[in-house]
């Protein structure tokens, strides 16, 4: 195959993608995305189209890795945080989706959408602190008790 042949193979394996996708296929989807990515291993929107898959999939690691893939190659474009940030809120890793959102937003700062995006990543790690606090005050009266029944014991 010349190179020519590679490009409308990518361009027609991207499409059959994105068809993919709107049906909501994400297993065929990422399936199509992977082939177009070993014809073009440098195509930043392969990857952002394929993290998208896996966070649909539930596979947030590769999802994870496709979006800092798509960042290495294509620093300046949104979408890689945006990917980023919805694979590390699927770890539960808010401060990090909260830096990531925030370095999309830096490239675009009147993105409405990243701007919701980080407001909910900052919204679940003010709620994750509470219940970590909750739980850490809960778990401290059982202490405390066991401590003063410890003590009453040593002063008879």
């Amino acid at each position: 195959m010349d190179e020519q042949d590679d490009k409308n193979t990518k361009a027609e394996l991207k499409l059959c993608g994105d068809i993919a996708v709107k049906r909501k296929n994400y297993r065929g989807a990422s399936a199509f995305y992977s082939e177009a990515i070993e014809l073009d291993p440098s195509d930043a929107t392969l990857y952002a189209n394929r993290s998208l898959c896996y966070l649909q999939m539930t596979e947030a690691g590769k999802a994870l890795r496709d979006a800092n893939t798509c960042i290495k190659l294509r620093p300046e474009w949104l979408k890689g945080y945006y990917r980023k940030g919805a694979a590390l809120m699927s770890f539960k890793e808010y401060k990090e989706a909260c830096d990531a959102f925030e370095a999309g937003l830096k490239l675009d700062p009147g993105n409405t959408e990243m701007e919701k995006v980080l407001q909910e990543a900052v919204e679940a790690m003010k709620k994750d602190d509470m219940a970590k606090k909750r739980e850490n005050a809960s778990s401290h009266p059982a202490r405390e008790k066991q401590a003063r029944k410890g003590r009453g014991r040593n002063t008879r």
